[in-house]
């Protein structure tokens, strides 16, 4: 009986002494796992900070550069730039699938040349990026007055997340009489602006330069009444009607911005 109880506590004594060894090996495990676990997770977090980050910079680039893009298409030879971060997202220039038609009738006033291109600006975020369809400047309207931005830029998801600028619309400014002689003019104004695509390259931090590379005007003159401008892009249209008592001159004016990315 005196063995057995010897044995017996010797036993007792070396599962005593392995479970400590134990423990540390079970509770050094767990704190790797959650060490892991939360360097994963913090990393996953300051991504989507940085990618979120860079992408509310790049709002405020592009509301700059449509506001450029107006300023400079006012002036003939004007340029200006901005810089842009391309570290999770990128800008591109686009060729558009739409294109501005001015049409009195059957006649089509605009474009002038039928096989120019129309170009779009687009700024892709990050795969990581959060953000919901929104208008940050403009409007899809296609006819804006004096007060009214001709680029319309906004969020889009589907495919990602994309920031569109576009300048498918016109300005049309009405009411300006003119006088030549006894002759009375009633003179309405429809302004354009067209992008055009320049130079493209680089990586990284890239800049977006823009340069007015000049206009053209056509006027087109009816007798006294009142016409119907019919605007289409894509599948959409709006009809604008012009009325005179004099003769009706109506003058179209096209600028045109070369985009380039270096």
């Amino acid at each position: 009986m005196l063995l057995q109880k010897t044995v017996g506590e010797a036993d007792w004594k070396c599962r005593k002494a392995v479970s400590p060894v134990i423990s540390t090996v079970i509770i050094s495990a767990t704190l790797l796992v959650i060490l892991v676990i939360s360097s994963f997770t913090s990393i996953n977090i300051l991504e989507l900070q940085v990618v979120n980050t860079e992408f509310e910079q790049a709002k405020t680039s592009m509301l700059l550069l449509n506001e450029m893009i107006q300023d400079v298409a006012l002036k003939q030879g004007s340029a200006g730039s901005i810089q842009f971060s391309q570290r999770s997202g990128g800008i591109c220039i686009c060729e558009s699938t739409e294109r501005i038609s001015i049409r009195v009738d059957s006649m089509e006033l605009y474009p002038f040349d039928p096989s120019v291109k129309f170009y779009t600006v687009k700024y892709r975020g990050g795969s990581r990026v959060s953000a919901a369809e929104v208008d940050l400047a403009g409007s899809p309207s296609l006819i804006v007055g004096v007060a009214g931005s001709l680029g319309y830029l906004r969020v889009e998801t589907g495919d990602g997340v994309w920031m569109v600028l576009d300048y498918l619309r016109l300005r049309v400014v009405t009411n300006t009489v003119l006088k030549v002689g006894s002759v009375e003019y009633n003179l309405s104004s429809i302004f354009i602006i067209r992008l055009e695509l320049g130079s493209i390259g680089g990586y990284g931090a890239v800049t977006v330069r823009v340069q007015n590379m000049g206009f053209t005007t056509k006027t087109y003159t009816y007798e006294a009444g009142n016409i119907t401008l019919q605007i289409n892009v894509g599948g959409r249209s709006e009809t604008f009607k012009l009325t005179s008592s004099g003769k009706l001159v109506v003058a179209i004016t096209e600028a045109v911005v070369r985009v380039s990315i270096t």
